[in-house]
């Protein structure tokens, strides 16, 4: 299961992350989103761990508790979906309008 956390103070990294969901079982993953231009981090981030049972007691668990000094928002990821950028919008032209 992919879990998103929100809220999280910019300080935060995916070793810090990764010990506060290993205490609910195994982590997979930590992704800390981070901007793409300063790499700084963008306030949330994505755990995943493969054990549903273990991904949902850590989200009951966390969900609206501190990390350092901010409260954060823990739920569960919707599946993700492809989005597909056409490379040509039309154009108003083109629809002959």
């Amino acid at each position: 299961m992919i879990i998103y956390i929100g809220n999280l103070p910019v300080e935060t990294n995916e070793h810090e992350l990764s010990r506060v969901f290993e205490q609910y079982g195994q982590v997979t993953s930590v992704n800390v989103m981070r901007d793409a231009v300063s790499g700084g981090a963008l306030g949330f981030a994505f755990v995943q761990m493969p054990r549903d049972s273990e991904a949902s007691e850590a989200i009951k668990s966390l969900n609206r508790t501190r990390i350092a000094d901010r409260v954060v928002m823990v739920c569960e990821t919707a599946g993700r979906t492809e989005r597909r950028h056409s490379a040509q919008r039309p154009s108003v032209h083109a629809r002959g309008e």
